[in-house]
């Protein structure tokens, strides 16, 4: 799209709905897994060079819009179109009754160009976020990446633990999703990369978003000191970083490399052997020397 508009001089629109259509017609019953986070939508955009990025409010009344009604209003009207680039499995409109060949006849009437993506093949498979959610889910970092071009990320703002890990020797972030639908990999150790995120906060000026720390990250319950059924916790041990002050600041974790399941230590002074373990495979997985 950014190419095409360059060679016509016109400016380049994504339209993206939120909160997401299957939050409002299914609520929690819908299942739903973000890959990226509004916010890190945006900012994937913003590097593709796109001109405008226009967030449209999803609600039932909304979701109710025919497809026509829906090209007519918003995308001739509200936008002013020339053009629409869409996927090769493009569905819009109440009950997603429009497709590609409704899109080109409403072309014609309206006088704007559909362009229309293919499938892209990768190892052998049509890249969809179905099969991007499988892989993270499983732990396949490396086939995520093959599929998405880039490591899987989640963002989570750091807080208060129990201060396990510092006295264990491996000081460790706490994170809590600032987005309940994110998808978490696989429970598990990663070796991962963490950065903050800019945000409006003090925080930000003391740690600007061009800092990033190695890290392995603990993603999981906590099976040598809590009880079954405890909550999934998200633990960031990050190296060589000295003691900073993230507490209330966002983060964001890319995970890169899976290292091992979680399990259950005897005692302490097993668990640190295994932490011993990770840190030198994470940086390994990492280049970090």
């Amino acid at each position: 799209m950014v190419r095409e508009a360059r060679k016509s001089d016109a400016e380049t629109v994504v339209l993206t709905f939120d909160p997401h259509p299957r939050q409002v017609l299914f609520g929690n019953a819908s299942g739903l897994q973000l890959l990226q986070s509004l916010e890190q939508r945006a900012a994937c955009l913003a590097d593709t060079g796109l001109d405008h990025l226009v967030i449209q409010p999803f609600d039932k009344a909304f979701s109710r819009l025919r497809p026509e009604e829906f090209v007519r209003d918003v995308l001739v009207e509200g936008l002013g179109t020339t053009t629409i680039v869409v996927g090769h499995d493009h569905r819009f409109g109440a009950g997603r009754e429009g497709d590609v060949e409704l899109l080109r006849a409403c072309g014609d009437t309206y006088g704007f160009n559909v362009q229309h993506i293919p499938a892209h093949i990768e190892d052998e498979l049509t890249v969809s976020s179905t099969k991007v959610r499988q892989r993270i889910e499983q732990g396949d970092l490396q086939g995520a990446h093959n599929l998405l071009g880039r490591y899987h990320s989640w963002r989570g703002e750091v807080v208060a633990g129990a201060g396990r890990g510092r006295q264990l020797g491996y000081r460790t972030a706490n994170l809590e999703a600032i987005e309940q639908h994110q998808l978490l990999p696989a429970t598990g150790v990663y070796a991962a990369r963490v950065q903050p995120v800019e945000t409006s906060n003090a925080t930000s000026e003391r740690h600007p978003p061009d800092r990033s720390w190695a890290a392995m990250v603990h993603v999981g319950p906590r099976p040598t000191f809590d009880a079954a059924g405890d909550p999934v916790t998200i633990e960031a041990h990050l190296f060589n970083a000295g003691e900073p002050d993230l507490y209330g600041h966002v983060v964001e974790v890319t995970f890169v490399d899976r290292l091992r399941d979680i399990r259950k230590f005897d005692t302490p002074e097993a668990l640190v052997a295994q932490l011993d373990h990770d840190a030198s495979a994470a940086k390994r997985a990492l280049g970090y020397a």
